[in-house]
């Protein structure tokens, strides 16, 4: 193609506009034929086709610092970013910071996939802009001796919100944000159902509580981000999983099949996605696990705990305003030893291990209540309790921790207990005259949740509480975190998170409004993917 039939075919498809309209301002380029509608954007003929377009425009000419390549949003999967791409003619170091009068300054170096920091191709997302506001951007550049050779600055009117402008801030504390670990606190869900088809989003807001990027799905929520070169996965829907590269175009697209998703997903030790799942159309819901190949995309069914607790899954009943029969209700997912996984299941009050998940899946153990497995005959695959402390009850967020300093056979489980003992499936179950409970609550209402820790041993088949936090009540929903030496910990229901040191001090809360509950909120410091 010569050059003007090449020019030709480029200015068909953008067009240029102000960055913003004060004497700031720096030209962006306007993409054409693009979409708001996210069941097209998350599509492949979509993203491919705004991905064809950039690498056009990419070859059109030599950006430099001076004159970059500068596009709002792209890929439609960011809301307030900018995509930035130039080239230097020796290896530099970008860095930025976003300005925005009333707010605190967002400031990160730029992740350019190389291991010495340094690179002479610079193709950036930039995020962090306040929406609604004129935000000003300055990207500079250093040298491998730590001295800055370029800077370019602009002003950038960033768009609003999609999900509302109720969600730029948070309330939160005056409290010093020093001992606050690194990263973006994340949240995941917001009072958005399975089967719902409204548009949903995650959310992520800095150690002040200001919101510094909203990522659109399509519907119900994303319940975790997932890393791994470069690309971070997370789901969309109930039935689609996808990868999204660091410019926010979307690499990989996963379907689940004759299955939908719910409350979690993992990648096994071959980077394949484990993810809880409920089987379309059948009579029980939120009991079985599937494996979708990284490569292919198939998808294996893994797991039917009907086949494991068949005794159990006998003595359960369908409530009367129920569709299909919750009667484990499954929440999360961590993997031990390559081929075993510790899940969370809300509906007993139990922690299970299972062993041998691709052959011959078999349960070698379970934390929970003796009475309350005892009628069913299970009660002999628990762990003994090394002294008399009040059970998990409708636990979330299990999570496996292994420790240097332990012996082999020993490790952590670390979990968010909502402390809500309630079994809507067996009616019949009297949870407040079981002994294991002695702190536990029975309705929604109010009551108290709380951090645990147990250390599991399985050389002894034991289990001891080793620590503890009281947190917001939360009967259902929530999630916590250890990272950098504290503790995350959301109580769903009410709306808020909190930052804890590992002994129980509180550091920071924050608290949100809209819808009835927040899922999940995890601190990601997305290094390695947009900063380094």
């Amino acid at each position: 193609m010569s050059f003007c039939a090449f020019f030709f075919s480029l200015t068909n498809q953008v067009s240029i506009e102000a960055s913003s309209d004060d004497n700031n301002s720096i030209n962006y380029v306007h993409l054409k034929n693009t979409s708001n509608n996210l069941s097209t954007i998350y599509s492949t003929s979509y993203q491919n086709k705004i991905y064809n377009q950039i690498a056009k425009l990419k070859k059109y000419k030599n950006y430099t610092i001076e004159h970059p390549l500068l596009i709002t949003n792209p890929y439609g999967t960011n809301t307030t970013s900018v995509y930035m791409y130039f080239k230097t003619s020796d290896e530099l170091q970008a860095t930025y910071t976003i300005h925005c009068e009333g707010y605190n300054d967002f400031s990160r170096t730029l992740n350019n996939n190389t291991l010495s920091g340094y690179t002479t191709n610079h193709e950036y997302l930039l995020v962090g802009a306040i929406p609604g506001q004129i935000n000003t951007i300055t990207v500079t550049l250093t040298n491998k001796q730590g001295n800055p050779v370029d800077t370019l600055s602009w002003s950038y009117n960033a768009p609003s919100l999609q999900g509302g402008d109720q969600y730029l801030t948070v309330d939160c504390d005056d409290a010093n944000t020093s001992s606050l670990s690194n990263g973006l606190y994340t949240v995941l869900g917001n009072d958005v159902t399975e089967d719902s088809e409204e548009q949903a989003y995650m959310r992520l807001y800095d150690n002040d509580g200001i919101l510094r990027s909203e990522i659109p799905i399509i519907s119900y929520r994303s319940h975790r981000i997932l890393f791994e070169d470069n690309t971070m996965y997370f789901s969309i829907s109930s039935t689609k999983i996808v990868g999204m590269n660091q410019t926010g175009y979307i690499s990989r697209i996963y379907d689940t099949g004759n299955y939908k998703l719910h409350h979690d997903y993992i990648f096994d030790d071959n980077n394949n996605l484990l993810v809880l799942a409920s089987k379309k159309n059948a009579k029980t819901s939120e009991d079985k696990i599937i494996m979708i190949e990284k490569d292919s995309g198939n998808i294996t069914e893994l797991v039917d705990l009907i086949d494991l607790l068949p005794n159990y899954y006998s003595t359960t009943s369908m409530p009367d305003v129920e569709e299909d029969l919750d009667w484990m209700h499954i929440n999360s997912l961590a993997l031990v030893d390559k081929t075993s996984l510790i899940i969370s299941s809300r509906e007993t009050s139990t922690i299970i291990k299972l062993d041998n998940i691709y052959s011959n899946p078999s349960i070698d153990y379970m934390i929970g209540s003796d009475h309350f497995w005892k009628e069913s005959g299970y009660d002999s695959l628990l762990l003994n309790k090394t002294s008399d402390f009040s059970m998990q009850a409708g636990q979330h967020c299990v999570t496996y921790v292994e420790d240097n300093s332990l012996h082999r056979g020993q490790y952590y489980l670390y979990l968010y207990n909502n402390n809500l003992a309630v079994s809507t499936t067996r009616p019949d179950y009297d949870w407040k005259n079981d002994s294991n409970y002695s702190n536990a609550y029975y309705s929604l209402k109010k009551g108290t949740s709380y951090y645990y820790k147990y250390l599991v041993d399985e050389n002894t088949r034991t289990v001891e509480l080793v620590s503890s936090i009281p947190v917001a009540y939360s009967g259902y929903v929530s999630s916590v975190q250890e990272l950098d030496g504290n503790v995350i910990i959301d109580s769903g229901i009410a709306m808020s998170w909190s930052e804890y040191s590992q002994d129980g001090t509180l550091l920071k809360s924050f608290k949100t409004t809209g819808g009835k509950f927040v899922y999940r909120v995890f601190k990601y410091d997305y290094l390695d993917y947009w900063f380094q």
